[in-house]
């Protein structure tokens, strides 16, 4: 195993440049022909979730803001844009003065693993939501 040496250059993953695939089949998101582990997923986005709900929750001023965040994700999510959901996150860590995490941004460049972790990412913020009493739950998943 090689050291590394003050010289040595850190290099941010890349979502684009192709290692991308290999860094998701080890942390076992993808199977090796390139299928969404689900069971892997889902966990994934349980702390992914948690985590940035959390976070959010510390750095706004009141839970009508959790719910506005909440309303914003849940129109781009009807409208399946998926995309918008991710950069929206992006935008909330950079609101909050955070990297958006390294397994979260390598997920980038692959749009059926961003529409995968979107759904459930939206399913358990709603959840915290309901959880907390800021929002009434609705049947059948994504309130109304």
């Amino acid at each position: 195993m090689g050291k590394a040496t003050s010289k040595s250059t850190i290099r941010a993953p890349d979502p684009f440049d192709g290692s991308a695939r290999e860094r998701l089949e080890r942390m076992r998101i993808v199977d090796e022909k390139g299928q969404i582990n689900i069971t892997a997923m889902s966990v994934f986005a349980d702390i992914f979730a948690g985590l940035f709900y959390d976070d959010l929750r510390e750095s706004l001023d009141s839970s009508d803001d959790l719910l506005t965040i909440f309303k914003t994700f849940k129109a781009l999510y009807a409208k399946k844009d998926y995309q918008h959901m991710f950069l929206l996150l992006s935008i909330q860590y950079d609101y909050m003065g955070k990297p958006l995490p390294d397994p979260i941004w390598l997920l980038a460049g692959d749009g059926t693993i961003i529409k995968a972790l979107m759904t459930m990412f939206i399913e358990r913020y709603e959840a915290y939501l309901i959880g907390d009493g800021i929002l009434q739950g609705g049947k059948g998943g994504i309130s109304k």
